[in-house]
């Protein structure tokens, strides 16, 4: 992943035309620069005097990066608050700081410090013609500090002091490969990243040799920080409460000078991340909201995409999931089992996404939720009796709002959509048994291997007469008491066997046991009849197919009176 972030560091700095020091300069925002001018002549250094100048139209040249309030910046550049203060604190206490290191700055520091007042004084007298906020910075034979090796170097090396706490000299670097004067071993430039505790610490538990995990040189330090910077503001998506960043990685390296590579990252960091393809929106199943992957699932498989999961914890960065080498290919299929659903369930303008399955793990269950996600990516086996009980907590939560026919019809059909699409996905197993002719083949095969069993079959369609009841009740007296029977969802084999009756007497009652119905309980009865002699389902598992026949009723209800070559307005009963 280290290596992927540096490579795309590296390719975004060649294409700002930047150098590596570059992205360690930050813009001061000040109108204005107030330059003192130095000359230097065979070692020695003379005080020419203060240059006023614009300073807004290119900032870097000035080498500027705020450091801590009371302390020195990492340049002598500083925007100037009172000019005395400024002086002393900033620019002599930065010579002050680093002037122990070689001649050329003690000899700066030893004019400054003996040309002081006439400097201030000068300074003050610019300061108050100016009437505007200005930066306070140096040039020596007329040449700003960007384009000074040693103040370049200087500045560089102290900006990385944090990192350079713990180093080795003439090391390989294990991002570039190359053997450099100095690799680091401590970056931070990833907060999980850590030495505190003793699984990151190699060499023995000695953390002077922990440079060994990881060391990297300065400029691949650059590049990672580049990178990460990059990845930051154009691949970072929110996901349900937590965030990921969106990392492409080159499988060939030969693919990295390919016209393939620079179109890749060319659509992934230049472009908006609403994407819009032949004039149509193209619409995500990680948000309800758009994102890249559906442009990349085009792509060809020379190209490996990883996704980071991160959360952050004050000033902390913790890792909840790192999924490594997706392929364009897998997201091809997981695009093509989004379609399937939202084919089959007739889904209209609605799309479907990884929030239905957000909504049967909420944020107590982060780490379960984010388990279905990697084995959808990866297409690793998820199983179902690790599933069902999180969908019917859901379920039935919502189950005694049927009457009304909100909420529980819709988490109903969510629970649907989930479970065939990680079955389409590839991921969710499910075994079969032996199978009875019915006029509603075609619906079952079209639900795959939910419904693969007699009894499973029967229990759906049970579940879609008992709505059939309900729909009934609640036409002739406005309420749905039957309801009752359902036991709050947490029925067993005997308690289903004992439904069928029931719901039949109860028809009977209302005068509602028409033909249709009498044909659905022949059905039912001889699934029942070729079921296995003791169900092999959970609670869990039995409830689940008996809601799915409810919400289903009306798909139901289209194969019966297809059987009969009538067309049916499939809200109304039956």
């Amino acid at each position: 992943m280290i290596e992927s972030i540096a490579e795309i560091g590296k390719w975004a700095l060649d294409k700002k035309q930047k150098a590596v020091v570059d992205q360690l300069i930050e813009d001061h925002g000040y109108p204005y620069a107030m330059n003192i001018l130095l000359k230097e002549e065979n070692g020695l250094f003379v005080f020419v005097g203060i240059e006023v100048e614009e300073a807004h139209i290119d900032f870097k040249k000035y080498l500027f990066r705020n450091g801590s309030t009371r302390g020195t910046n990492y340049s002598p550049t500083a925007r100037i608050t009172t000019v005395d203060n400024t002086f002393h604190q900033k620019v002599l206490g930065w010579f002050k700081k680093v002037k122990e290191d070689d001649n050329y700055f003690p000899s700066i520091y030893e004019l400054l410090v003996s040309k002081q007042k006439e400097i201030v004084s000068q300074l003050q007298e610019k300061i108050d013609q100016l009437k505007d906020r200005a930066i306070l910075s140096l040039k020596i034979n007329n040449t700003f500090l960007y384009d000074l090796p040693l103040f370049v170097d200087k500045f560089v090396l102290m900006v990385n002091k944090k990192d350079l706490e713990l180093y080795a000299e003439g090391q390989v670097c294990s991002i570039c490969g190359e053997k450099k004067d100095i690799v680091i071993g401590k970056m931070s430039v990833f907060r999980f990243y850590t030495l505190d505790k003793p699984g990151f610490i190699a060499g023995g538990f000695n953390e002077n040799l922990a440079w060994r995990n990881f060391p990297v040189c300065l400029s691949c330090k650059s590049f990672i920080e580049e990178g990460k910077k990059t990845i930051e503001e154009k691949l970072r998506f929110q996901f349900y409460g937590l965030s990921y960043l969106l990392i492409p990685k080159f499988i060939l390296s030969s693919s990295m000078n390919s016209d393939d590579y620079e179109d890749v990252m060319n659509l992934l960091f230049w472009q908006s991340k609403d994407i819009r393809l032949r004039d149509r929106t193209i619409q995500s199943f990680m948000t309800t909201e758009e994102d890249i992957l559906a442009v990349l699932a085009d792509a060809k498989n020379t190209i490996s995409l990883q996704l980071l999961f991160l959360q952050k914890i004050r000033s902390a960065e913790r890792i909840l999931l790192h999924i490594e080498d997706v392929l364009p290919s897998r997201l091809r299929e997981i695009f093509e089992a989004k379609a399937y659903v939202e084919r089959v369930l007739q889904f209209g303008d609605h799309q479907f996404h990884f929030g239905m399955v957000r909504t049967f793990f909420n944020s107590n269950a982060d780490r379960y939720f984010l388990t279905i996600v990697d084995r959808v990516f990866k297409k690793e086996p998820i199983h179902f009796p690790f599933l069902l009980p999180f969908v019917m907590k859901e379920i039935r939560r919502d189950f005694y709002e049927v009457e009304s026919n909100t909420n529980f019809f819709y988490k109903v059909r969510q629970a649907i959509s989930v479970i065939l699409f990680l079955e389409q996905c590839g991921v969710l197993k499910m075994k079969g048994g032996s199978a009875v002719p019915s006029k509603f083949d075609a619906l079952f095969e079209t639900f795959g291997q939910q419904l693969d069993t007699n009894e499973k079959k029967g229990i759906f369609l049970l579940g879609a007469l008992t709505q059939m009841l309900l729909e009934v009740q609640w036409k002739e007296r406005g309420s749905q008491p039957f309801v009752k029977q359902l036991m709050g969802l947490k029925m067993d084999e005997r308690t289903v066997k004992g439904l069928l009756p029931k719901v039949i007497n109860k028809l009977k009652e209302y005068d509602a046991y028409q033909r249709s119905h009498q044909q659905l309980a022949e059905d039912i009865s001889s699934l029942f009849m070729m079921a296995q002699k003791n169900w092999k389902l959970s609670v869990d598992e039995l409830n689940f197919y008996f809601v799915c026949g409810m919400n289903l009723v009306s798909k139901v209800k289209e194969c019966l009176f297809e059987q009969k070559g009538e067309k049916v307005n499939v809200g109304q009963s039956i």
